[in-house]
């Protein structure tokens, strides 16, 4: 690199010429952020003309003096080459790979390219003026990633690990509760015990739902937003508000209560489910949704891990039908009608949903907020699911927090990532679940966790009614495979509360 830099801005498909090798070039960017277009790409253009691309970056420019009420420009303007930004600017990378692309190209020397462009992760201080501003909270500090990168540019430029710690404690609003709802999300990333997945539990109209809702549309700013509801926002989470890359939100009943904003490449939240942007249900919509997640999958080169995981998440399919999939992943079809999904069961198109959304928009330090993942499906099918969720969650060093009333899924998670709702009247409270869920029966994971044993179910009204006419040895009889050892216990428990009432 040159001991002096020098930076050309250009429109998108804008060429260099050869005569100002090498130079680091800003391609400008017509993204609106509310009102503001601020955002540019940075690459290095070597003497060899060979392009090194960095990652999007975004520009403030103020316009007013010092000593005036800060006003910015709603389209930053740069001049046609420089050597530095004026003090009039401030920058900041929006994605974890600028810096780190910038350490890889440069080394010791990716501070210069800093300074220059006066990135705040680097010189926090020049941030100062601009962040009462509308154009600093709405459009640099949209995304998860610009307040990822505020925090932990620095060390990424430099090479270093950012110390991140995914735990968190959220106090979160059910609508029609009395008071909020505070859980704890004990993530831990090299814990032995499965530390990535936290699930919640709870009986219907606990408010399980909602709270999921609100916790995704917390945890990325989703719309503009004033300061007084920022400020807000971050008290929601005492401990500090983690950064996650990007919040994936995914629901595959049509009663969910996530935010559906339109899915872009550098969005902070993504909702993946059965519902429209305007909520409605549609099939086309659903075709479409699959024909574009398939076609993220083969822009990031992931073809070979859908195929691994289809064939995990889905089971034995005939060879034919799998070679199908296999060629509709690898190249782009411009057809409805005759797609492999439309082979499947209600079931395996659901687990193919799946895994193509979550494949397409996952990024490392990613959390996944997953509604009720049992639905329309066969218990076999959740283990599936879960087993290939857990493989993508650590490929990508990321998280989840599962919403179910499946035990199938709770099996899977140690008790001190299970945390209970549970409802009286118009209070929900949280808590840790008492009884260890690892790798315990389903059994009695259903009768002790989602005590149905407490609940009037169809066998024990049969059973109960039977015995008040007939002989144990009779009501056995009318069951030719015979009855199971709990069936077989309740019923002959009623004979023996029949006797201590004629005593």
């Amino acid at each position: 690199m040159p001991s002096k830099l020098k930076f050309v801005v250009r429109a998108r498909r804008e060429s260099v010429a050869p005569s100002l090798l090498p130079v680091f070039v800003l391609r400008t960017d017509n993204w609106d952020d509310y009102g503001h277009q601020v955002q540019f790409h940075l690459s290095y253009h070597d003497a060899k003309s060979t392009i090194t691309h960095l990652g999007p970056v975004k520009i403030l420019q103020k316009k007013s003096k010092d000593g005036e009420p800060v006003l910015l420009a709603s389209a930053t303007d740069l001049e046609d080459s420089f050597s530095e930004l004026g003090a009039e600017y401030i920058s900041l990378g929006q994605e974890d790979d600028y810096y780190t692309n910038l350490h890889t190209l440069l080394g010791d020397q990716s501070s210069d390219v800093l300074v220059a462009l006066r990135d705040i992760a680097w010189r926090p201080a020049l941030a100062t003026d601009f962040e009462p501003t509308s154009a600093f909270r709405n459009a640099m500090m949209r995304e998860n990633g610009a307040h990822r990168a505020r925090r932990f540019g620095r060390a990424w430029a430099v090479g270093e690990p950012a110390n991140e710690e995914p735990a968190f404690t959220y106090i979160g609003s059910i609508e029609g509760a009395d008071a909020n709802v505070e859980a704890s999300f004990a993530f831990k990333r090299k814990d032995p015990v499965p530390g990535r997945i936290v699930g919640i539990i709870g009986r219907n109209a606990v408010g399980k739902t909602r709270f999921l809702a609100s916790l995704g549309a917390d945890l990325a700013q989703i719309s503009r937003t004033s300061a007084e509801k920022l400020i807000e926002r971050e008290e929601r989470f005492p401990d500090g508000r983690p950064l996650f890359t990007r919040i994936i939100a995914i629901s595959y009943s049509a009663f969910d209560r996530f935010k559906r904003p339109l899915p872009d490449s550098s969005s902070s939240y993504v909702y993946c489910g059965i519902r429209n942007d305007k909520g409605g249900l549609s099939r086309a919509y659903l075709n479409e949704t699959y024909r574009r997640n398939q076609e993220r999958i083969r822009e990031r080169g992931l073809q070979d891990d859908w195929i691994e995981y289809a064939q995990t998440i889905l089971g034995d399919l005939s060879e034919q039908l799998m070679s199908n999939l296999k060629a509709e992943i690898d190249s782009p079809t411009t057809t409805t009608d005759d797609q492999a999904l439309s082979l499947l069961s209600s079931g395996q198109s659901i687990l193919a949903h799946f895994v193509t959304a979550l494949l397409a928009w996952i990024q490392p330090n990613s959390l996944v907020l997953f509604d009720e993942p049992e639905t329309h499906l066969h218990p076999n099918a959740v283990a599936s699911l879960f087993l290939v969720l857990s493989e993508i969650l650590g490929k990508f060093d990321s998280y989840a927090v599962v919403a179910t009333h499946s035990p199938v899924v709770i099996q899977e998670i140690p008790a001190k990532r299970v945390l209970v709702f549970e409802r009286e009247q118009n209070l929900t409270v949280a808590h840790p679940l008492l009884l260890e869920s690892f790798g315990e029966s389903v059994t009695e994971l259903t009768r002790h966790v989602f005590e149905t044993i407490e609940v009037e179910s169809v066998y024990r009204r049969t059973l109960k009614r039977l015995a008040k006419s007939e002989s144990a040895e009779d009501v056995l009889a009318r069951f030719d495979q015979g009855l199971s050892l709990s069936a077989e216990a309740y019923l002959l428990a009623q004979y023996g509360k029949k006797e201590g009432k004629n005593k």
